[in-house]
């Protein structure tokens, strides 16, 4: 039993560790910018690794009154750039303290 208690001991301290690292890596996702682009540059979307947008700049050429819908769909695409790369930031970041452990909610 003294053993399952040790065990649990160093199981408890593990847990804390990480809940500790998950905090760091947290603060450091959300400090770290992206950046997604679409229409030859002319779209810019930055999000951080929380995946909030920060900024969307158009470039004036990309927009025409009669082009509306492509503007739409190029502004679509840069931020969906930008957020897959955001995830794919703190998926990397997460699975490096999770040690590849796919934990639903957290990693994946």
């Amino acid at each position: 039993m003294f053993d399952s208690l040790k065990d649990m001991g160093k199981l408890l301290k593990q847990a804390q560790e990480m809940k500790s690292k998950m905090k760091d890596v947290q603060k450091e996702l959300k400090n770290t910018k992206v950046t997604g682009y679409a229409f030859n540059n002319k779209i810019e979307v930055i999000v951080n690794g929380e995946m909030e947008i920060l900024s969307i700049k158009i470039d004036p050429s990309a927009y025409a009154p009669e082009n509306t819908k492509n503007l739409e769909k190029n502004v679509q695409e840069a931020v969906s750039e930008a957020i897959k790369q955001a995830k794919d930031l703190a998926t990397q970041k997460l699975s490096s303290i999770t040690g590849g452990m796919n934990i639903p909610g957290l990693t994946g």
